[in-house]
């Protein structure tokens, strides 16, 4: 802007903050500023935090399932990841075909088509990942919860050993910005946010309340769980009963960070079919409402 005093750039302000306190508004240029990105900083009401101890919602992230929520009130949900794989998919073959041109062509440097197709795809999971946020809000608000517990793994971005297609699906969607963006939301609405690790939770049977160990790379030994993965989506507890794998892992989670608590209304909720859920879905607003408040 200094080297060109005369030029001007009109930016809209979103609908959500016309009213609100603007205090600052940064421009970021993308992609050898081929793009711009604009940011609005302001000032919103600090909101009550809740007194006692709140319900919770436990979460885990993975793929084809975004997240996996099962909360204290006795609610279970589903976040449907495969749209976002799938997009990702595309961009990676998408991307290659372009690069293949280009080397053909001997062009240096990032085209403008390569550049257009990255810039898309990270407002399409900007947009997807805010969606999925939201609707996790509406959960907790809806059912007056007031804690969000995410279990995380330490080794997400380095290295992980899940096969070379599983590993490019799952280090290519942005979970630090989605955990980063659900901490927001619940900091806005008074929430609060716990991030725990999740060790073992996947593979430990919560029915069946087994140990729940820290992972240690000095320990050799292998920890033995009464329950197995059956399949994909679906864990089997001791006893033969199935319940859903990435639901399971959430209820361990749960357990993990709160223990102590009365865990009868996850076990019912565990053994139901969870709701599963669309971000980009054009449908009427769905509420889970608790089925111990029923």
């Amino acid at each position: 802007m200094k080297e060109h005093p005369g030029l001007t750039i009109k930016i809209r302000v979103p609908d959500r903050i016309a009213n609100q306190p603007i205090r600052e508004v940064r421009l970021n240029p993308l992609h050898h500023a081929r793009f711009l990105e604009a940011e609005f900083v302001y000032k919103t009401a600090d909101t009550a935090q809740p007194v006692g101890e709140p319900e919770t919602l436990a979460l885990d992230l993975g793929v084809n399932t975004l997240a996996a929520g099962i909360s204290t009130t006795g609610t279970a949900f589903l976040i449907d990841g495969k749209r976002l794989k799938s997009a990702n998919q595309w961009y990676n073959k998408e991307r290659s075909r372009l690069q293949s041109m280009k080397d053909l062509q001997g062009i240096k440097g990032e085209t403008n088509k390569l550049a257009l197709i990255a810039y898309n795809r990270e407002n399409f999971m900007r947009d997807y990942l805010s969606k999925a946020g939201h609707l996790i809000l509406q959960h907790c608000l809806d059912n007056k919860i007031g804690r969000v517990v995410v279990g995380v793994n330490p080794g997400w971005k380095q290295a992980i050993k899940i096969g070379h297609v599983n590993n490019q699906n799952f280090v290519q969607i942005p979970f630090w910005k989605f955990r980063r963006f659900l901490a927001y939301l619940c900091e806005k609405n008074g929430i609060e946010y716990v991030e725990i690790t999740e060790s073992y939770t996947s593979k430990a049977s919560f029915l069946d309340r087994n140990l729940l160990p820290e992972f240690a790379p000095e320990h050799t030994e292998k920890y033995v769980f009464s329950g197995k993965r059956v399949k994909r989506g679906l864990y089997r507890s001791a006893d033969g009963q199935g319940v859903n794998a990435d639901l399971n892992g959430a209820a361990n989670i749960l357990r993990k960070a709160c223990p102590g608590i009365n865990l009868s209304r996850v076990s019912h909720a565990l053994c139901l079919n969870p709701i599963r859920l669309y971000p980009l879905a054009t449908i009427k607003k769905r509420t889970l409402k608790s089925k111990a408040a029923a």
